[in-house]
C-alpha cells in the first residue's frame, strides 16, 4: 500500500527563503531513493514560516529505508539550525 508523508518544519523567519530552497534542492535527491514517487515542497498561505514536504512512497518500508539513510548521514541534523521547533509529520495511507 502506498503512503504520503507530510513533513511540516517551522522556519525561523530570516531563515524561510533558504530553507525552501534547500527543499526543492533536496526533491530530485529524494526523488532517486527506491521507492519514492512523488515530491512536492509547499509554502504555506496562512503562516508564511511553515513549509511542508509531501512525499509519496510506494510503502512504510521503502521510506523508512531512506529516512534511516538520512539520519545516519547527519543530513537531519543540519536543519536544525533553520528550525523553531521540531518538524512533525503525518502519514496517510492512500486508498488505490
Amino acid at each position: 500500500m502506498s503512503i504520503q508523508l507530510v513533513v511540516r518544519f517551522k522556519v525561523k523567519e530570516d531563515q524561510v527563503n533558504a530553507f525552501v530552497e534547500i527543499m526543492k534542492g533536496s526533491k530530485e535527491r529524494i526523488l532517486a531513493a527506491d521507492g519514492c514517487s512523488g515530491v512536492d515542497v509547499l509554502h504555506s498561505s496562512d503562516d508564511p514560516n511553515v513549509v511542508l514536504l509531501s512525499e509519496k512512497w510506494e510503502s512504510k518500508e521503502s521510506h523508512d529505508v531512506y529516512a534511516d539513510k538520512m539520519r545516519e548521514s547527519g543530513a537531519l541534523n543540519k536543519l536544525a539550525d533553520f528550525l523553531t521547533d521540531q518538524p512533525s509529520q503525518e502519514l496517510y495511507f492512500i486508498k488505490e
